[in-house]
């Protein structure tokens, strides 16, 4: 493979139910945060969600780097958590085909995932690849599929929405204290998961090897009855195609969090 970690970005930049403020800024933000890693090892592929704002984007500023790919997925679909007509109200639509049109063109070993409004950590390549080397080192019979990430770093404001959802209150902790990153605004904190056993499905919470034969597709549910998201069904899938483990450190810092922050 001509990279060790491919890291898929679906970019749509306009509006949709929930969605961030200044998308196309925090979009050259979330790219330079790779270009920021200054590894050579690493490749960046953004698949456009149907999106010309994002086309334009990438052909202005990022085109010229070798290792950052692009596709353009056109769509007659509508965009991700819009309500469906003739469903019930908290009926929604999830969209996935365009991380499997850019995990088609990724070139690396390794299968990663970032969103546009989202930063990658300086570290963030070296941390995967650190354990997942280690891990394949120490049980080379294992076959490795797969890696979900343990900790990850939340504005320290999600500490407060934690303590007010009793669900959530007893599923993370904070680990360590409080920090600023370099070029986002506020403090930020690291979080994990209080058992061990317990995982994020969250797109950006897992990586898995370019040979594993599970595939994003686009998705309708109810989350209210139990319906679930299509990464989480995409992950699901992930973990029955062989074994993994646990990545127990953290590089991904989430910037937005639907009526809790917007960094």
């Amino acid at each position: 493979m001509k990279y060790d970690i491919s890291w898929i970005m679906q970019s749509y930049l306009g509006e949709y139910p929930g969605s961030r403020a200044d998308s196309d800024k925090k979009f050259i933000r979330a790219v330079r945060s790779f270009l920021a890693m200054k590894n050579p090892r690493t490749q960046l592929v953004i698949a456009s969600d149907g999106c010309e704002i994002t086309h334009e984007l990438y052909y202005k500023h990022f085109k010229k780097h070798d290792n950052i790919a692009y596709v353009f997925v056109d769509k007659s679909t509508q965009n991700m958590y819009e309500k469906i007509e003739g469903q019930t109200e908290t009926t929604k639509f999830y969209r996935g085909i365009p991380r499997e049109a850019g995990r088609s063109i990724a070139e690396g070993y390794l299968i990663a995932y970032m969103d546009s409004d989202d930063f990658l950590m300086p570290n963030a390549a070296q941390i995967i690849c650190t354990y997942w080397n280690a891990n394949v080192k120490n049980k080379p019979d294992a076959d490795y599929k797969w890696t979900f990430i343990q900790n990850w770093i939340e504005n320290i404001a999600f500490e407060n929405k934690n303590n007010t959802s009793q669900d959530e209150k007893f599923l993370v902790m904070p680990t360590g204290d409080s920090f600023k990153i370099k070029g986002l605004k506020s403090k930020w904190q690291k979080f994990k998961m209080r058992s061990e056993g317990n995982v994020l499905s969250s797109t950006w919470a897992s990586v898995h090897r370019h040979d594993c034969n599970s595939k994003w597709k686009d998705h309708v549910s109810d989350p209210k009855t139990g319906g679930v998201s299509e990464d989480t069904i995409f992950w699901r899938s992930i973990r029955k195609e062989g074994k993994g483990f646990l990545t127990p450190d953290g590089f991904y810092v989430r910037c937005h969090y639907n009526g809790i922050w917007d960094y």
